[in-house]
């Protein structure tokens, strides 16, 4: 787990917005200043973000008078929980808006992280950008620059690391349980380099194929690639490898959230 970052919480006069991600694993903090760098301020599970809300480490924040956007892909309940926890100060938007337009089939269906970091991926380039995410699962995603307006065209959504490690490991009798880390060898030497180079190289592969791919099929393959998430180190290499303008940004989604929220 890691708890409060030990980054200072700002003053309550200081204008900003607060930024909660509530992914499918973890849950982050960030705080976007109006002027300045954002903070991540947290980053750990759901129930600890909860529990340290109610200590002195964030007490602040839930009582702050800045306003509290949540983007939210985990249970119902949950988001619930954070936003009364939040309850009775600042304002307080659960998913807020985005400010796209969604070319897809069933807009309802698609998360709202992605739809964040689409924004934030905008907020970059004012122009098309493919969108790529690297957490619990892999996102890659295609959004055209048109008119003043995001249009998010959809995507890929593969498995992280994590996932692809745990499953090898469940499906394989005799397969041992890997922590998956990045810049492995493909020549794997015995059995554990072998998965580790599975799962880190095969990933690599995959998310370069995708960017590729969608990118052609949006005829967008002149477009911006923009990159985030906390498994992010194992694509670097790869995508650099592309022939394209390349943008990391940890904190894209609340770059995101807060571009919707104000407009």
């Amino acid at each position: 787990m890691s708890a409060p970052t030990g980054a200072s919480l700002p003053a309550a006069e200081s204008p900003g917005v607060f930024c909660f991600d509530l992914g499918n694993t973890r849950a982050k903090l960030t705080w976007l200043p109006q002027s300045g760098q954002p903070r991540r301020l947290f980053a750990a599970g759901l129930e600890d973000l909860l529990s340290a809300l109610s200590t002195e480490s964030l007490a602040a924040v839930a009582q702050a008078p800045q306003p509290r956007l949540i983007s939210s892909v985990c249970a119902q309940e949950a988001a619930e929980a954070l936003t009364g926890c939040l309850a009775g100060s600042g304002p307080v938007a659960l998913n807020p808006p985005h400010g796209l337009v969604l070319e897809v089939d069933t807009p309802e269906s698609v998360g709202f992280d992605r739809l964040f970091a689409a924004r934030g991926a905008l907020e970059h380039t004012r122009s098309n950008a493919i969108v790529v995410q690297l957490g619990t699962a892999l996102t890659v995603d295609a959004v055209r620059w048109s008119v003043d307006r995001g249009h998010f065209l959809g995507g890929a959504i593969a498995p992280g690391p994590s996932l692809l490690a745990g499953a090898l490991h469940r499906g394989g009798a005799r397969l041992p349980r890997i922590e998956p880390r990045p810049g492995v060898a493909a020549l794997g030497r015995d059995t554990e380099g072998a998965l580790a180079s599975g799962v880190a190289v095969g990933l690599a592969g995959a998310a370069r194929a995708l960017v590729r791919g969608i990118a052609r099929e949006a005829e967008m393959e002149n477009a911006t690639i923009v990159f985030t998430g906390g498994a992010r180190d194992f694509l670097r290499e790869a995508l650099g490898e592309l022939d394209s303008a390349l943008i990391e940004d940890q904190h894209l989604l609340a770059r995101g959230m807060a571009a919707g929220y104000g407009g």
